[in-house]
């Protein structure tokens, strides 16, 4: 599967940006994840395109892709990736550019403000558990690709409650 270099790209930095003060590579792929599966719960068409694996800290972008797209945005200059300091064990990204927003549909950028805004006080192995909790997760066996179709099965907006009036 083809995805989404630019888009992925500008993501990285929106979320480097706006996703709160310890974004690493774990939050990060928790922020990416949500973002893919609910815009294709909403449309039918995630925002990177990149696909997810199963794996024991919840999913992933596949990761030959993702390590490397991070590797090469620092390489690049585009992003930072900071090592732990004395006293606090996690690496951080930091955006050294502008996201280009222009990049993305109205959608897109709305549920990359909502989902940044939603969890940026979160921490990395929260996101985890509710990444983990979710039905595409527990559907798929460990070390498979998660199919975009279970998105469906996560009835983040209610429509799938029943109405009981």
């Amino acid at each position: 599967m083809n995805y989404d270099k630019e888009k992925l790209k500008n993501a990285i930095l929106y979320l480097a940006k706006n996703g709160g003060t310890d974004v690493g590579k774990k939050k990060l792929a928790k922020f990416l994840y949500f973002i893919d599966f609910t815009l294709y719960e909403r449309r039918e068409k995630s925002l990177t395109k990149i696909e997810y694996e199963k794996q024991n800290y919840g999913p992933m972008p596949k990761s030959d892709i993702f390590y490397a797209e991070l590797a090469k945005l620092k390489k690049q200059g585009v992003i930072d990736i900071r090592k732990p300091t004395e006293g606090d064990k996690l690496e951080k990204i930091i955006a050294l550019r502008e996201p280009d927003l222009d990049k993305f549909d109205e959608m897109e950028k709305e549920t990359l403000k909502q989902i940044a805004e939603q969890y940026r006080l979160e921490n990395a192995g929260t996101l985890e558990k509710i990444a983990q909790s979710e039905p595409p997760y527990k559907m798929t066996q460990h070390g498979e690709i998660i199919p975009y179709h279970l998105a469906f099965y996560r009835n983040s907006f209610g429509e799938m409650d029943l109405n009981n009036d």
